[in-house]
């Protein structure tokens, strides 16, 4: 058989519309399909004095975008450009707080929805390349999509498995197949997040620094508990819309309402102390309600000399959105809990907020 190879590097583009494919991250996908191409092709539908009972004789094409899922594993950095990860996560809020702490030598990089993403001090004319390398028979191809931006994120989290990404792609155009970027870097195995790495918190939550650039997290005074899994997906409500500007391919983007919404399958229990599902679906009978959760995931793999790589997600004010008891004669009883994030005025200043520490000074 032929070659087989399939590789994504991500580039960040100065100005949407010119494609990066020097200065990239390499991630690897979960998913091996390519980005779907999407032209809006015509038939020419004049009259020209043709015979139109023969069939039509020409085609146009008035646009061209793209999309794709983009699926991945979760890791602290990408290979060769490591910040690349936080990239990611920064385009689809559309700013990053990045520090280093002077204590510990890592690197920590705050971000959270802002209401102006393409304001020249947030991502400004920025978007991103996705760098499809592929087999073409025994030659490796890239294939460059450039003026990427993302419209949601999906976390999905479940027992004996690793961090699992979705960010749904848009974009400009398809540049024409080139040379392949060779020998593609990819993050160490140890910068992994999965469910062993990971705690769920409830309760108070120690946030240093002034909000919304929190600095760091520190959960004495919380409350852990255990989920059998969770989802958690964000959405920034972007269109991508073409205009009348010379260009077939969406030049303008406009960011909607920012939401967030959570589950949870859990036993359906009242403890006598710690995190009670029967009190949360009698909370949501009794009256609108809201509570606050925490995932947090530390790799155990140091980032400076006295700190990991490590992953933040906080949701300060969730709305219960209530759910069903599932009893079974074979099992235990469960029940799936839904939330609804808000925005957090009087504590965080963000309806969602998420801290990478790697060793990347920048993203």
């Amino acid at each position: 058989m032929s070659a087989n190879k399939l590789y994504c590097a991500i580039g960040e583009e100065a100005t949407r519309g010119t494609a990066e494919s020097s200065t990239v991250g390499f991630i690897p996908l979960t998913s091996s399909a390519f980005p779907s191409y999407e032209p809006s092709d015509e038939r020419r539908g004049e009259f020209r004095g043709e015979e139109s009972s023969l069939g039509d004789i020409a085609m146009r094409r008035l646009s061209q975008k793209w999309s794709w899922p983009m699926e991945f594993n979760f890791f602290t950095e990408a290979g060769s450009t490591a910040g690349m990860v936080g990239t990611l996560l920064k385009h689809f809020f559309g700013k990053a707080t990045s520090a280093q702490n002077g204590s510990t030598g890592q690197y920590y990089h705050m971000l959270y929805p802002v209401y102006n993403p393409y304001d020249a001090s947030n991502l400004g004319t920025k978007a991103l390349t996705n760098n499809m390398n592929a087999s073409e028979g025994d030659t490796v191809k890239n294939n460059a999509w450039e003026g990427g931006r993302i419209s949601s994120l999906t976390f999905t989290q479940e027992v004996g498995q690793l961090l699992k990404v979705s960010a749904q792609f848009m974009g400009q155009k398809k540049v024409a197949s080139g040379t392949a970027i060779a020998t593609p870097t990819f993050p160490a195995e140890n910068l992994r997040c999965d469910y062993a790495d990971l705690t769920c918190y409830y309760g108070t939550i120690t946030r240093t620094g002034t909000a919304p650039n929190y600095t760091d997290f520190l959960f004495g005074s919380a409350t852990s508990f255990c989920p059998d899994n969770y989802t958690l997906t964000i959405e920034n409500g972007l269109t991508d819309n073409l205009q009348l500007c010379g260009a077939d391919y969406p030049t303008k983007s406009n960011y909607g309402k920012f939401k967030a919404t959570l589950s949870f399958k859990i036993d359906y229990t009242d403890p006598a102390s710690g995190f009670s599902s029967v009190d949360e679906l009698n909370a949501w009978y009794a009256a609108n309600s809201q509570t606050n959760f925490f995932f947090h995931y530390d790799t155990g793999t140091t980032a400076g000399t006295g700190d990991n790589h490590q992953l933040y997600i906080d949701l300060p004010v969730m709305q219960r959105m209530g759910g069903s008891p599932e009893f079974s004669l074979e099992t235990d009883p469960s029940i799936t809990l839904n939330y609804e994030a808000d925005f957090d005025t009087a504590t965080t200043e963000y309806l969602v907020g998420i801290m990478l520490k790697n060793t990347a000074s920048a993203v």
